[in-house]
C-alpha cells in the first residue's frame, strides 16, 4: 500500500515539473492557422496598439446618405442609384471590395485611392426581376477604415407584373 502512495506521489511531482516546463511565454507571438482563407476585412492593418487607438492614420468613409429609397418601380426594371461618400479622415481611402446581399444587386466603384477631403461614388444596380413588394438590399463596403466594413442600403417598393 505504501508503495502505491509513493508511486502516485512521484507521478504527481513529475507531472508538475512538466507543466512548468511546458508553459508558454505570454510575450511570444505565434501564428494561428484558421483552416480557411481570410476575408479582406480580417487582413487590413489594425490601428490598435499598446498606446490605444491611433486615429491619425485612418481613412474615414462618410456617406451623404446611407439609405437610398428608389421609390416605386415595376418588376423587371433595372434600378441604378449612386451612393456619394467623402474621405473624412486624414489618410488615403482604399476600397478593397464592395458586395451585396444578393446577386440581383451589383455595386461598382472606382479602384482609385480617394485622398482626404475628396469624394467618391459607388454605383448600385438592382435588377427587380422576381423581386416584388418592399425590397431592402444591403451593400457592404470593405476599406481601410475602422470598422473595416460599412453597410449602405437601397430600398423601395416593386410592383408585381400583371399576369
Amino acid at each position: 500500500m505504501d508503495r502505491v502512495f509513493l508511486f502516485l506521489y512521484l507521478l504527481f511531482l513529475s507531472s508538475c515539473g512538466k507543466l512548468n516546463s511546458e508553459k508558454r511565454n505570454l510575450d511570444e507571438v505565434e501564428e494561428i492557422r484558421l483552416g480557411r482563407s481570410l476575408k479582406p476585412s480580417e487582413i487590413i492593418r489594425n490601428p490598435l496598439s499598446e498606446a490605444g487607438l491611433d486615429t491619425s492614420k485612418i481613412a474615414k468613409i462618410k456617406f451623404q446618405k446611407e439609405i437610398i429609397n428608389f421609390g416605386v418601380a415595376n418588376e423587371g426594371d433595372l434600378i441604378e442609384k449612386t451612393f456619394i461618400f467623402e474621405n473624412a479622415g486624414n489618410f488615403p481611402l482604399n476600397i478593397l471590395e464592395a458586395f451585396s446581399s444578393c446577386g440581383c444587386t451589383v455595386p461598382k466603384w472606382s479602384k482609385e485611392v480617394i485622398l482626404p477631403g475628396e469624394e467618391g461614388l459607388i454605383l448600385v444596380q438592382f435588377n427587380t426581376e422576381g423581386k416584388v413588394h418592399y425590397q431592402r438590399k444591403s451593400v457592404t463596403i470593405v476599406a481601410n477604415t475602422l470598422p473595416a466594413e460599412t453597410i449602405v442600403y437601397l430600398e423601395g417598393e416593386v410592383i408585381p407584373k400583371v399576369k
